[in-house]
């Protein structure tokens, strides 16, 4: 985990520089609604600015209890959305954007259902908000649509930009861009998207559509994603330890069978889901426990002073 280190000094020593997009109000950090107690539920809304990792962190770390977060944030600062994306890898959490919806009957629902404060402008993750959204284990979007999630070409303020001589500049370009290819290379995002972004011209955001989000980010990150299928796919274990497959059945056995043992097709797969809910429950349980067990050896309850991402090594 060396990278996130490295990481850690760019971010305070370079970003401090000001990769954000001006006075914002602060993100609202609080728990969502919609989710229930066992998987709680975090929402991070509104723009980003400095000062919301340890709003975020203070949030997590003292009763917050979230396995997941909901984001709905038009972006900002990038150097706050990048420290708070290396918290919940740390931590192990799952995130979520919203979806794009076909009706306003079907936004209001959505806004309602996660008690969104400013849902016009809020609800979609894109920017900076990118940066969050990607450090999930488990990455999804809601069920009311194609995800709103958008990229841009990171850029440093005019404010920034003025102190700064045009070689300085064209420096300063550089280390940024091969910030976030370190960040997002951290993430296993893949590479095309740093290049995507260092394409798009201006501010234009550029949508994922439905079918890249599918193919790279959709579901458990490469890293854990064995371990769940083989907690939970139980015909992945019969091929994997090499067991004879059950001797097909007529229809009617098959039916009275399935029926008997509660062993439908579609009984199998809500077990399946209900099984890779409580992987994404047990991953960030087990993350908070080995924060705790590395906090000076100590297993005091946590504290905003318990963790930093200093702990990603």
């Amino acid at each position: 985990m060396a990278i996130f280190n490295r990481l850690l000094l760019w971010i305070g020593v370079f970003v401090t520089c000001a990769l954000c997009s001006g006075k914002v109000s602060a993100a609202d950090v609080r728990m969502d609604p919609s989710q229930g107690v066992v998987a709680a539920g975090a929402i991070f809304e509104g723009p980003i600015q400095a000062g919301d990792f340890e709003k975020f962190k203070t949030f997590i770390l003292n009763g917050g209890n979230a396995v997941q977060i909901y984001l709905a944030s038009p972006g900002g600062d990038l150097a706050e959305a990048m420290k708070i994306g290396l918290l919940v890898r740390l931590l192990k959490l799952s995130t979520v954007v919203p979806g794009k919806t076909l009706t306003n009957q079907a936004f209001e629902a959505a806004t309602t259902e996660h008690n969104l404060t400013n849902p016009k402008a809020d609800y979609l993750c894109t920017s900076a908000c990118f940066f969050i959204f990607v450090a999930g284990v488990h990455r999804s979007h809601d069920d009311r649509g194609p995800p709103l999630l958008g990229i841009h070409r990171p850029k440093l303020t005019a404010d920034t930009l003025k102190k700064l001589s045009s070689d300085q500049a064209i420096a300063a370009d550089g280390q940024a861009r091969k910030m976030v290819e370190n960040y997002l290379t951290a993430m296993g995002v893949p590479a095309k998207y740093a290049e995507i972004m260092y394409s798009e011209p201006g501010r234009r955001i550029r949508w994922i559509m439905n079918d890249d989000f599918e193919a790279d980010f959709d579901g458990f990150i490469p890293q854990v994603r064995d371990w769940v299928d083989a907690r939970c796919d139980k015909r992945g274990d019969i091929k994997n330890n090499g067991m004879q497959l059950p001797k097909a059945k007529t229809t009617a056995e098959q039916v009275n069978s399935e029926r008997s043992v509660g062993t439908t097709p579609m009984g199998r797969h809500r077990e399946e889901l209900s099984c890779q809910k409580q992987a994404q429950v047990d991953l960030a349980l087990g993350a908070y426990e080995e924060v705790i067990k590395k906090r000076n050896g100590q297993t005091a309850p946590l504290t905003p002073d318990s963790i930093s991402p200093a702990h990603a090594k």
